[in-house]
């Protein structure tokens, strides 16, 4: 256990340790640390930890543990720290969701109560979110659109892996965009936090929404080209990925500039 305490435990209780000193030491006008605030954020705590557990026992199922042996994490982590990268994942993981739950948690403390300070970290999230259908456009162009070549010009088999979890994370974002964009048409004039009104106030906008919206059918479709194509249409699937990407290079400009 003494792995475990020293390189994972300690670590996360630091990180937990230091949102809890910028709430209390950094200064700001808006901050409210009321007791409803702080039961909330306490209460937000083991929910985050709990979806973090959830992934954990995903990345343990791809090890060829169980999601059972969640229960044995520390042993796990003992047996495995510095052998595998199984560790280090989920040592990423869990700091991760406490990152997340602080971010969640200042923006709470910026509210005047819970439930608007719930509220205005969703909307934050969500506006987020629904931008990273550009970030999987990025994505692709990074890690995506030249290995596909070299290896559809080469003969080689592309990484569907990748292209797999990269339409079903689209997928994903380009639900969380729908739900923002109908939100933003069907709620009227609100007197509602910061984020939530920046929310709304994106999710009306017309030009943004529907470029994204581009975006992400063409993430889809470069996912489709990838997977099927070079089965269908052999080298000629270079083509074809060549003019997705200059689509979204294309849709990418008149978001950012138009």
């Amino acid at each position: 256990m003494r792995v475990f305490i020293k390189d994972y435990l300690i670590p996360w209780l630091l990180l937990i340790m230091v949102w809890v000193a910028i709430w209390i030491f950094v200064p700001g006008e808006e901050k409210n640390l009321s007791l409803p605030n702080v039961l909330s954020v306490l209460v937000l705590l083991p929910l985050f930890l709990l979806v973090a557990l959830y992934f954990v026992g995903k990345t343990l199922e791809r090890y060829g543990y169980s999601r059972k042996d969640v229960r044995r994490l520390p042993e796990i982590i003992e047996k495995t720290h510095g052998r595998l990268y199984l560790s280090k994942e989920i040592f990423d993981t869990i700091g991760w969701a406490l990152i997340f739950w602080g971010l969640f948690s200042t923006v709470i403390f910026m509210t005047e109560g819970p439930l608007w300070g719930v509220a205005n970290a969703v909307a934050m999230f969500a506006w987020i979110f629904a931008f990273f259908v550009l970030l999987v456009s990025m994505v692709i162009w990074v890690l995506g659109f030249l290995p596909a070549l070299y290896k559809l010009l080469t003969g080689r088999e592309l990484n569907r892996d990748f292209l797999v979890e990269m339409m079903k994370l689209n997928l994903v974002l380009t639900a969380i965009l729908i739900v923002v964009r109908l939100i933003a048409l069907h709620v009227g004039d609100v007197s509602a936090p910061h984020y939530v009104m920046e929310l709304i106030a994106f999710g009306r906008n017309d030009r943004v929404v529907n470029s994204l919206f581009e975006l992400s059918a063409l993430n889809f479709l470069f996912g489709l080209a990838g997977l099927y194509g070079p089965r269908k249409i052999g080298k000629a699937t270079a083509l074809l990925l060549t003019l997705i990407v200059f689509g979204q290079l294309w849709v990418t400009w008149g978001l950012l500039f138009g």
